[in-house]
């Protein structure tokens, strides 16, 4: 641990235990062992993840002081579409866990705040007894979940949800409660929506103005992949926050490690509706990169990191690549609890992905081929279905959402949630 956040870290340890000393007076009696958890050791290129369990009273007093968030919406129609751009990957995830319903509740809540909190405009609230700024509390009562549960669930929504930029690495919980906490330096509301603005344009100025409607899929991961690598630097200073996510690579900053090099690829092929998953793991220390899902419907490795070098050449060595070129990355699984968890991940195809323009540049879901997702697609894929016509070619194998060789109810289901819009993904 770096000697800095060592003795940060003491500071809050020791203000939590004046607190508990307090409580103790009044007859609260709290267990300082289960109380605060270093749940990942900052290492390799990976930030220090921190959990602090603490009595549902204690929350409440600060619910008290809590300041109150205006439902205004202060934020450019840009950056609301911006907003729009998480994934859903880790939700999915959570129907496979304990207390499937209660996790993807408090992760619907955590989506609810986030959004608000980001484009409000107004300040958090101080935390003086933690000395951190509190973006708002969750009520988790009635669904019986877990400390590590708690924990899993605030990490994966952040895993999931990159365009929530100033979402801290700390989090504070007690059996029913959920504190969500912001980076110090998006406490102020004003600071928070120009970052969020300026995002908004580096997403369009830098990104999005390199790519056209009539590119493939490969062409708009590439155009990305290499618009990051020639727009920033690798930051050798892990101890900046912003370093960590979108904020250090798509501000004036200009700088981040692999987390936020893995998360502007995945907040951008959000953007173009491009499947794809934010992972953890080790690469000779802890490090993240991503899976993209190809028009072929396997899952390929890519590493936008590790193609930036130094020599200033567009590197494409861990650029969707298959398991035979990427043997030097183990990813995290879904075996490990609080924040050593990670949802579990598909198949990963063996072989390169190799790009060839004479094949159909198919879009899943776009039935029709009219370059969107919309009601129609979801009549045809109905109707198939429902076996009251016949899909054939492109038309079947952009209905096959789940790329399994048939066309059923759960590809109709999928189509349905992305465009009532319950999904951003399909």
């Amino acid at each position: 641990m770096r000697t800095d956040r060592a003795v940060k870290y003491f500071l809050k340890v020791s203000i939590f235990l004046l607190c508990i000393v307090g409580l103790g007076m009044t007859g609260t009696e709290v267990k300082a062992e289960e109380e605060i958890q270093i749940v990942r050791e900052a290492t390799g290129d990976l930030e220090q993840l921190e959990a602090i369990q603490i009595p549902d009273e204690v929350i409440e007093e600060w619910e008290k002081a809590e300041s109150s968030q205006e439902a205004l919406n202060r934020a450019s129609s840009a950056a609301n579409q911006f907003l729009e751009y998480g994934s859903e990957y880790g939700y999915q995830d959570m129907a496979k866990r304990s207390h499937a319903a209660g996790r993807q509740y408090a992760y619907q809540q955590i989506e609810k705040l986030s959004r608000s909190f980001t484009v409000n405009g107004a300040d958090a609230a101080e935390n003086n007894s933690y000395g951190s700024f509190m973006a708002g509390t969750i009520d988790l009562s009635g669904y019986g979940l877990t400390g590590n549960e708690i924990v899993e669930i605030y990490f994966t929504f952040r895993n999931d949800n990159p365009q929530f930029f100033w979402l801290s690495n700390h989090m504070i919980y007690g059996t029913n409660k959920l504190v969500v906490l912001t980076y110090d330096e998006y406490a102020n509301g004003a600071v928070r929506l120009a970052a969020l603005e300026e995002i908004t344009g580096t997403a369009q100025s830098v990104y999005q103005s390199r790519v056209s409607s009539s590119d493939s899929s490969y062409q708009k991961v590439l155009k990305i992949h290499d618009a990051l690598i020639a727009d920033i630097e690798y930051s050798y200073d892990t101890s900046i926050p912003t370093a960590h996510s979108i904020a250090g690579a798509m501000t004036s900053a200009r700088s981040a490690v692999c987390e936020g090099y893995a998360k502007v690829m995945q907040v951008m092929m959000n953007s173009y509706g491009i499947t794809n998953i934010y992972v953890t793991g080790d690469a000779g220390g802890g490090h993240a990169w991503n899976m993209v899902r190809m028009n072929d419907g396997k899952y390929y490795w890519l590493d936008a990191t590790w193609d930036d070098q130094e020599q200033e050449v567009f590197w494409h060595d861990y650029f969707l690549v298959g398991n035979k070129n990427f043997t030097d990355h183990t990813p995290d699984l879904p075996t490990g609890t609080g924040t050593e968890f990670l949802y579990e991940l598909p198949q990963v195809s063996d072989d390169d992905y190799v790009y060839d323009p004479s094949k159909p540049n198919i879009r899943i879901g776009d039935v029709n081929e009219d370059g969107d997702v919309n009601l129609v697609d979801l009549m045809m894929c109905l109707n198939h279905v429902a076996k009251k016509g016949q899909l054939g070619g492109n038309a079947f194998l952009a209905a096959d959402v789940n790329e399994d060789g048939d066309v059923n109810l759960i590809d109709l289901m999928r189509i349905l949630n992305y465009v009532s819009k319950k999904s951003t993904t399909l």
